[in-house]
């Protein structure tokens, strides 16, 4: 009788184990929409303008990875609307608080935030989405337990791999966790204290982070350290939709050198790119789709690394997604697409 019960319990373990595995692999991450949106690229039809007014107290700006939809956060209630009419098509209220972070999926248009609950003994996070275009909530089961005073403060995931790196910001020092397919949870322990910048290969389960001392690193696996570059003198820029990472080596004027290429070779055998004049490093961006490395300049004019001109318009550059460039003008959110004559 108690073996029946043993195995009774034990199949109804497993059900449940095989039901979350199936809810994360076939709904909340995995989705051959991105090879496919490869496969289609450049023969979606886009607007190459839209503009869309928004309350000029709105924070934390965001636009969905095709342009459709803008986010927002206003006091705290997470605002999407339809980029092309300005229509509010969902409020998440108190979906985030001061400074919280969210995201939109790379290959589709769900929001990825997270609810945090403070307490005397600590914060508690959980991992929640919204998908807009199937009105549909998804809360995944994880829950993340950070001392007092703490929040996710970045995200980076990949849908092929199906794994999802978040970095939390704590008084102590940042931790960074990897959450895999399974739904499990394990927190990786860092060499440094905080991570200034991290990207994540798309293919391979790579994650390449940048210490606040200026040090690289490769995590590979969610295991494996490699110490890319030891010494303060380079600087990680970006990813491209091929993998290639780029990195930017400092020197007396500002970057001078970009290198790019797989986290499988040395850097030394990088492609290198020497620029005519050092450049500022916060205006060096990867275009993720073009696979190349763009130069803000003035603020609103978004240059290739010849000087020529890729757009410009009025207001500020606040982000860069797949197929737009968005700006910022007071009330008004400008997305003009990259032209690709």
């Amino acid at each position: 009788m108690k073996i029946k019960k043993v195995l009774k319990w034990a199949f109804a373990t497993l059900a449940l184990e095989l039901a979350f595995l199936y809810y994360l692999n076939n709904v909340f991450l995995v989705d051959s929409t991105f090879i496919k949106s490869e496969e289609v690229f450049g023969s979606i039809s886009l607007p190459p303008l839209i503009e869309i007014k928004i309350p000029s107290y709105a924070k934390d700006v965001h636009v969905s990875y095709d342009g459709k939809y803008i986010s927002y956060d206003e006091g705290g209630n997470l605002i999407i609307a339809d980029a092309k009419t300005g229509k509010t098509v969902k409020v998440i209220e108190k979906a985030t608080k001061e400074g919280d972070y969210y995201t939109w999926l790379p290959d589709r248009n769900r929001i990825l935030y997270f609810s945090r609950m403070d307490s005397l003994t600590g914060t508690k996070v959980e991992l929640k989405s919204y998908d807009v275009d199937n009105d549909l909530y998804n809360t995944v089961y994880i829950k993340i337990y950070l001392p007092s005073k703490s929040a996710i403060s970045y995200v980076t995931l990949s849908p092929l791999t199906n794994v999802i790196y978040l970095k939390a910001t704590t008084p102590y020092g940042d931790r960074l966790y990897q959450v895999n397919i399974m739904g499990e949870v394990r927190r990786i322990y860092l060499p440094v204290k905080r991570i200034e910048k991290m990207v994540e290969t798309q293919r391979k389960d790579n994650l390449i982070y940048q210490s606040d001392d200026g040090r690289l690193y490769l995590l590979k696996d969610g295991r494996k350290q490699v110490l890319l570059s030891a010494k303060n003198k380079y600087a990680l820029l970006g990813i491209d939709r091929d993998d290639n990472v780029y990195i930017g080596k400092m020197g007396t004027e500002g970057i001078e050198e970009i290198y790019y290429d797989s986290v499988d070779k040395p850097i030394g055998m990088w492609h290198k790119i020497s620029l005519k004049r050092g450049q500022v490093l916060k205006d060096l961006v990867v275009l993720f789709n073009e696979k190349s490395v763009g130069i803000i300049t003035g603020n609103n004019r978004l240059e290739d690394l010849r000087g020529n001109v890729i757009s410009e318009a009025k207001g500020k550059i606040i982000e860069i997604t797949r197929d737009y460039i968005v700006y910022k003008n007071g009330d008004k959110i400008i997305l003009k697409r990259f032209s690709r004559d």
